[in-house]
């Protein structure tokens, strides 16, 4: 080559190069910002997923696909449970915790090792705790007044649910920190003698236990009531009478926190257990009767959960109630267990675990924007460890659809909507480095006068379930929580034993989680003396102490009932002149300094963390209008970053102050939700780019190909049409049985028409898309609004727009049943459907599919606040 060549060769590689440059710095102004997120994003920001295991029949060709598949779909950590098997597979059943079993269990968390992902299992089969060679004395046990002559006797409680071979039998009494011990001994044992690799953690489900008694319990009153319960069981199970109904209330409230005692000593217990394993441990108290908040507190990882459809108001959103049941999704229960983990578990240590997503359609029916929307409540409670309800392990050679289970979303690769959940798990992923990072902040401890509900002379345990939030809804707790919420006021909930830990200095009121502004007391009768002496203590430190009303007037229940009685009245003497007494207790908050977010009232949801001296927030927009306007922050800030987690994007947002607050100019459509971080510094990134229409939408129509890429039974064939309809009225009968994705294709002139951006809006949409403009990637919608900037792309002339849109796999299933097949294969609970009544796809209707539209280029124009 000559020389000349040579240099002319390289100088076209430097140009090359630096047009690159400049490319790559354009894409990032109009990305909005730069491309590396802010925050830490470690194995336990992705979410993860219940595993269930038919028959533990297991294999290490199928794990290993099994494993390779979730991965690929963003999932961090599996969650082992074993449950009952699929009829033809029974020869490849494997017993419960036997040296094939833990064999098994150490391949699959080898694996995981080796893909970096997280293993869980259940500390048993099914649920709740349980299984075989259980002596009667630790089993689950009801007890039952049989009259004076007889006195009481005992039932047998359950059985545990849903289990599989090996880990048949009763379930476990919650109540007995014996039965606790004698039943580790059996995973103690396994272990040992396997030399398994260990889980990262244990799991306990929601209690779901019968019993509310243990063989020892008159006992167990004796020693810790200090009084004799035998002698007063007239009382205690008779009818109650206006002359012993305050005797009979105060020793059912002491047998109430008697149980809960015994209840949060065995889940210590287990968790104990666990640490000396080298694991640790994720725990649903929800359902049981105890102190919930400290049962929580009790594990590792709270855990709770969402059952059944949500509502929102979101424009576009699709309920569909007749494959919906009620939703079980009060943010108040969700945010027990995320108050345990903020005010008992230390900073870094917060992880807080969801059941998600649990029925919340029909099978085969949920999309991935129902779970966008559901995954923005649990952020909004303080959840930020979601696990998918779920998955299941299949055998590889399994004919489609594989094994299922019967309550699912089927969050797994055989369902369509896995074709794009990546791009969902990637936005739970990044959200949940934001809420697992720093500390809260909220600026409320809320007390939970739990003391007014089990003083209640009628019933034993009250359990306190997901499913039934009477006992919140009919309590003041839940009075106050929601007119805080609905105030804008930020809080946690708190309990006796958690206020025992609490110290006052520099201001605030230190937990182990973090820091607090006030202590509020919502109006309640009866309190611990205890507790009224810590509250005078950290009012005299110098703490803001709120009580709703009035100070409580009486302590709860019959132990040393004289001299607690003395104690309380020391400690009202004492804190009287401490505390504020109020009857509008968000108004004296504010006279207090403790300000409100003005953007709950304006209509959005949000949720703060306190990260590095910044202030971070978790917004979301659940109304059916755009928001677009100054906002004003409850902290003061200098400057605001925006990240956008569905993209990554990000930029600076405008700021200003006005009136002694902080203002922040936020767009966010309908449906939409965001990352936003408040600092009391400046920052000198990018701006964010306010866009709004500056046009009349253009329509994009002409002949769109429709071509069916991948999905099943069989691809329809390739057609062509001038409307956009849903592509099971296209000619092809293969389309009504098609579940999959389908490639729409569209050439069309730019349009005359000037603006800064074009916004593709393709309208209605079933259910995710993915979009190429001009054979460039331009992202992927998998939720309302599905909006996204285009402009970048567009070049004067013809343009292709391509737009893979995937849709439900109801019709596919729908279609399966109607052929005859036998494909119903799980040996229990074999399938019902979502409100447990007959399972009958064939009378399904054929849901719409595909791209809809009208699908619309919006001219936009970047402007200034």
């Amino acid at each position: 080559m000559k020389k000349g060549q040579a240099m002319h060769k390289k100088n076209n590689v430097v140009i090359f190069s630096l047009w690159i440059i400049v490319q790559l710095l354009i894409v990032g102004t109009n990305c909005q910002g730069a491309p590396d997120w802010p925050l830490e994003v470690s194995i336990q920001c992705r979410p993860g997923t219940y595993w269930w295991a038919p028959g533990s029949a297991f294999d290490h060709a199928s794990i290993d696909w099994n494993l390779e598949q979730l991965k690929a779909g963003g999932i961090g950590t599996v969650h082992i449970i074993p449950i009952y098997g699929a009829k033809g597979y029974e020869d490849q059943y494997i017993q419960y915790l036997s040296p094939e079993w833990m064999a098994m269990l150490d391949y699959v968390v080898k694996k995981a090792e080796q893909m970096d992902m997280l293993v869980d299992m259940t500390t048993g089969t099914g649920w709740c705790f349980g299984g075989p060679d259980l002596p009667p004395a630790y089993r689950d046990t009801v007890v039952r007044w049989q009259g004076v002559e007889k006195g009481i006797a005992y039932a047998a409680g359950m059985n545990v649910k849903r289990p599989a071979p090996g880990g048949e039998g009763p379930m476990l009494n919650p109540y007995s920190p014996d039965a606790m011990q004698y039943y580790l001994q059996r995973f103690t044992s396994a272990f040992e003698q396997s030399g398994s690799r260990k889980p990262r953690a244990q799991y306990h489900d929601s209690f779901e236990y019968k019993g509310d008694w243990t063989m020892d319990m008159l006992e167990q009153f004796k020693r810790r009531r200090g009084y004799d319960l035998e002698r007063h069981l007239v009382t205690f199970f008779g009818s109650t009478t206006d002359t012993n109904r305050d005797m009979k209330a105060r020793m059912k409230y002491d047998y109430r926190r008697t149980i809960s005692d015994l209840h949060l000593e065995s889940i210590e217990l287990w968790t104990q257990w666990a640490h000396e394993q080298g694991m640790i441990t994720r725990n649903e108290a929800h359902g049981s009767p105890s102190q919930l908040l400290d049962v929580y507190a009790a594990a590792d990882i709270p855990e709770t959960e969402m059952f059944g459809a949500p509502e929102f108001e979101v424009a576009g959103f699709r309920r569909d109630p007749q494959f919906c049941r009620a939703g079980d999704s009060n943010p108040l229960v969700m945010k027990m267990a995320s108050s345990a983990a903020h005010v008992a578990h230390r900073p870094g240590a917060q992880l807080v675990g969801s059941e998600s997503f649990t029925w919340l359609r029909e099978h085969w029916h949920g999309t991935l924007g129902q779970i966008k929307l559901s995954s923005d409540l649990f952020f909004l409670a303080g959840i930020n460890h979601l696990l998918y309800h779920g998955s299941c392990y299949s055998a590889k050679d399994a004919a489609w659809p594989g094994w299922f289970f019967y309550a699912s979303t089927k969050a797994d690769w055989r369902n369509s909507i896995w074709h794009d959940i990546q791009y969902l798990n990637d936005y739970i992923t990044r959200c949940q480095s934001m809420l697992q990072a720093g500390e809260p902040g909220n600026d409320l401890l809320v007390y939970w006068p739990i003391h007014d509900y089990w003083m209640n002379a009628e019933g034993m345990a009250q359990k306190m379930t997901v499913h039934g939030d009477g006992w919140i809804t009919g309590q003041s707790l839940g009075r106050f929580g929601i007119m805080l919420q609905e105030e804008g006021y930020s809080f946690d909930f708190v309990s006796d034993r958690m206020l025992e830990t609490l110290t006052f200095s520099d201001g605030r009121i230190q937990a182990v989680g973090g820091w607090y502004r006030a202590i509020v007391i919502p109006a309640c009768q009866y309190m611990p003396a205890e507790t009224m002496e810590q509250l005078a203590k950290l009012a005299n430190d110098g703490a803001t102490v709120i009580f709703e009303e009035a100070l409580p007037g009486d302590v709860p229940g019959l132990d040393g009932l004289a001299q607690q009685r003395a104690q309380f009245a020391a400690g009202k003497s004492a804190i009287q002149s401490k505390a504020i007494i109020s009857k509008t207790v968000c108004e004296t908050l504010a006279e207090s300094g403790i300000m409100a977010e003005p953007m709950i009232k304006a209509g959005l949801h949000c949720i703060r963390r306190r990260i590095d001296g910044d202030t971070w927030y978790f917004i979301a927009n659940h109304s059916a209008d755009t928001f677009d306007q100054w906002i004003g922050l409850a902290n003061p800030v200098k400057s605001v970053i925006c990240y956008d987690p569905m993209t990554g994007q990000s930029g600076a947002l405008a700021v200003r102050q006005r009136n002694r607050q902080s203002q922040v100019y936020l767009q966010l459509e309908s449906g939409e939700s965001t990352l936003i971080r408040g600092s009391n510094s400046k920052v000198t990134v990018a701006g964010w780019k306010y866009r709004q229409t500056a046009g009349q939408p253009v329509t994009l129509a002409g002949n769109w190909k429709i071509e069916f890429v991948e999905g099943g039974p069989t691809l329809p064939q390739t057609y062509h049409s001038e409307s956009l309809v849903s592509w099971t009225e296209a000619d092809d009968p293969a389309t009504d049985a098609f579940a999959g994705t389908a490639r729409y294709t569209l050439s069309f002139e730019m349009p005359a028409t000037r603006a800064d951006d074009w916004m593709l809006d393709l309208g209605d949409v079933r259910e995710s898309a993915r979009i190429r403009v001009n054979s460039q990637d331009a992202g992927a919608l998998v939720a309302l609004p599905f909006r996204m900037p285009i402009g970048k792309l567009l070049h004067p002339g013809t343009n292709t727009l391509e737009v893979e849109v995937t849709n439900l796999t109801a019709n596919r299933i729908r279609a399966l049943e109607k052929s005859g097949a036998d494909w119903k294969i799980m040996r229990d609970a074999n399938i019902v459907n979502v409100n447990y009544q007959k399972f009958d796809p064939a009378s399904w209707p054929l849901e719409l599919s595909g791209l809809l539209g009208p699908v619309q280029l919006v001219p936009a124009q970047y402007h200034q606040p």
